[in-house]
């Protein structure tokens, strides 16, 4: 998980940083104290949670906001301020928390566990590696086809693909779409159960 801390004094910024290890320790976390830098920074860099102070020169923390989610609509944003006075302006960028400072722990822990996009420690290579051919899917056809007793030639023919199709499904290097791994289920005679 990644994430990004930007409050106008550095104190805050170590001492939320240094709460976020404590409970996420595998967490990836900046801290920036200067909103310019910030903002070089977010034009290279995606994060899943930003902590922004409001009133910060230069930049106040809800046109900040406005700025990462144009990037990355699915950042979630956390505002933290000493002024309660801007939640309602805050929500309107659909944030995911309005914590007042100084910043309670049980609070912060709160909405971590409610982010409006939920953060999920599964990588987008994780997930292509497990359900590669060589992982989960290539197996688990190889399996069933052999389970009901189709031969690969027999299984080419009733899905009505090449051999070289069937050959990059089985040994991962493709992954069938929805609608093809919907013809395998039923050319196998499994339900998703099984197939999954």
């Amino acid at each position: 998980m990644k994430i990004l801390v930007l409050d106008d004094h550095k104190s805050i910024v170590d001492d939320l940083i240094y709460e976020l290890k404590e409970i996420m320790p595998d967490a990836e976390c900046t801290g920036i104290s200067e909103p310019a830098e910030a903002l070089a920074l977010i034009k290279d860099h995606s994060y899943h949670i930003a902590f922004l102070d409001i009133e910060m020169p230069e930049l106040n923390g809800i046109e900040f906001a406005k700025k990462i989610l144009a990037k990355d609509p699915r950042t979630n944003i956390i505002y933290i301020t000493a002024h309660s006075g801007y939640a309602v302006e805050c929500f309107k960028t659909y944030a995911s928390a309005f914590l007042e400072k100084p910043i309670d722990r049980d609070e912060l822990v709160d909405a971590l566990g409610h982010l409006r996009f939920p953060v999920s420690n599964i990588t987008d290579e994780m997930v292509m590696q497990e359900f590669s051919g060589n992982s989960m899917i290539g197996k688990r056809i190889v399996r069933l086809r052999e389970e009901s007793g189709m031969s690969r030639q027999d299984f080419i023919k009733a899905m009505g693909v090449s051999a070289q199709t069937v050959y990059r499904w089985e040994n991962g290097e493709r992954i069938p779409s929805m609608a093809t791994y919907m013809k395998i289920m039923q050319v196998l005679g499994v339900d998703i159960d099984k197939m999954l």
